[in-house]
């Protein structure tokens, strides 16, 4: 953290000089409550965790900080942890570089992603602004020359590591053997570790294969263990961890033993050939044969609780990622991102723009696949349904700006008026989700969904033929 950012005057605390440790800000990091007003959903998730509590044996050992300690305490042991050795700890301030991977589906937990950074950066662990996405480009431009000990240079400012990649591991890079391409080259010079942020559960149905292992020191090149038969040639050793207290505490206590010392860990084992390594096959990639029935059984019998849930509401609304967050604050309150990531993995939730357009908050940008909506729609409670699709309007009107959803949140009271929404290319997707949530609603509603569904067949006619009503296809939140 700069001296500038130590720096904060005002009421809650003094200004630290440049160059100086910033106790009272790291020990209010710590210190504040739970659910202190204004704080995001993402903010309160990794204080729920205890994030900033498994990073304390990296934190400096500084006078007057002994009120942070009891929030800190210890966590849950195992064998292993027993009986890891002891050694000296380190005093001084860390570095961490953040790299996020890029994938798609990343982009449920960018939230999260972003206030990790900010919790490091708050906590004096991190100078990054924004994190790095974990690519060759991004890699290649950040790479410095490496300094002592893997902590702070107040010379020039560099750092030798450690570095953590977060990652969902569905990103195909995670399947291909890239990312161990990627990984190993972190490692060589670096101390690297994988934070994966599905439950471990989840773990299988990703590309990240991890395993237990015993990892010593930095955790690279020469200093892995030399009994295990699968570390051959230029293989190591690199930490996966979850997002959670116990296992980072546990990396965190390695980490600033310093060399010499070690752990069991879950790993993978990362190598400079991708095409050494065998990578499981994708498995949300589906056969076309499979059919919508299959699709919702399938999920219906793996899913947790909270996935059902948060699938029978988004079956009832347009999709795009602010509204999903959305639906899930209102239907699954404090969870995590991870039901999202369960509906991806089952193959419920698709990509319909390019991977550039998908942060677009104005138009469709995930849909269900064909069938599959209309079946999660006739299971659930029709009130239910009705209710999420009223809010969900609220929000995509007040709050995201979108016009031509003015009338929705009134469905649940107007259901006999025929549909008069005007049909354009910005609303024809809003209205086409629309009509499938009438037509499971039936009764009253089937006189405005079928007004809706006329209206969408003659915007489908005059577009097809070129009257000019039609925009072009570029205006179209389609593929």
């Amino acid at each position: 953290m700069s001296g500038t950012m130590n720096r904060l005057p005002g009421p809650d605390g003094p200004g630290a000089e440049p160059g100086a440790e910033p106790d009272w800000l790291m020990a209010r990091g710590l210190e504040r409550p739970p659910d202190f007003p204004g704080s995001s959903p993402a903010a309160v998730l990794l204080r729920k965790r205890r994030i900033a509590a498994a990073l304390k044996p990296l934190l400096p050992q500084v006078p007057g900080a002994d009120a942070v300690r009891p929030l800190i305490g210890p966590v849950g042991g195992t064998t292993a942890w027993v009986a890891e050795q002891p050694g000296p700890a380190v005093a001084d301030s860390w570095n961490l570089t953040v790299f996020v991977d890029p994938g798609l589906s990343m982009e449920f937990w960018r939230p999260v992603t972003d206030e990790f950074v900010h919790l490091l950066r708050r906590l004096g662990l991190c100078r990054q602004e924004v994190a790095h996405t974990f690519d060759r480009r991004s890699m290649s431009e950040w790479n410095r020359p490496p300094t002592t000990g893997g902590r702070r240079t107040q010379a020039d400012g560099a750092t030798s590591g450690p570095v953590l990649v977060l990652t969902d591991g569905l990103a195909g890079s995670w399947y291909t053997g890239v990312a161990a391409e990627l990984l190993h080259a972190l490692g060589e010079r670096y101390p690297v570790v994988v934070v994966h942020l599905l439950p471990e559960e989840l773990w299988p149905s990703t590309g990240i294969a991890a395993r237990p292992r015993a990892v010593y020191g930095h955790v690279r090149g020469v200093q892995r263990p030399r009994a295990a038969e699968d570390a051959e040639g230029d293989m190591f050793p690199v930490p996966v961890l979850p997002l959670r207290e116990a296992p980072l505490w546990r990396w965190a206590k390695f980490l600033a033993r310093g060399p010499g010392s070690w752990s069991h860990l879950p790993t993978v084992l990362v190598s400079a050939q991708a095409a050494r390594l065998s990578w499981p096959p994708f498995p949300g990639v589906r056969h076309s044969a499979v059919t919508a029935e299959e699709l919702v059984v399938d999920f219906g019998r793996t899913a947790s609780h909270g996935a059902g849930t948060l699938a029978a509401a988004l079956a009832a609304v347009p999709l795009n990622l602010p509204v999903m967050r959305h639906v899930q604050s209102r239907v699954v309150p404090g969870s995590a991102p991870d039901l999202l990531s369960e509906l991806f993995i089952a193959g419920l939730l698709l990509p319909v723009v390019r991977p550039d357009e998908v942060c677009h908050h104005d138009r469709v940008t995930f849909d269900f696949p064909p069938g599959t909506r209309q079946l999660l729609l006739g299971a659930a409670k029709r009130a239910g349904t009705a209710e999420v699709l009223a809010d969900a309007a609220s929000f995509v009107e007040h709050e995201l700006q979108v016009p031509g959803v003015e009338r929705w949140g009134g469905l649940h009271m107007e259901g006999e008026r025929e549909s008069d929404d005007p049909v354009n290319a910005r609303a024809e997707p809003f209205l086409r989700v629309q009509l499938d949530v009438l037509k499971a609603l039936s009764g009253p509603y089937s006189g405005r969904a079928r007004a809706l569904e006329r209206a969408l067949e003659e915007w489908s006619r005059q577009r097809h033929e070129g009257s000019g009503q039609g925009p072009p296809a570029s205006d179209f939140a389609g593929p």
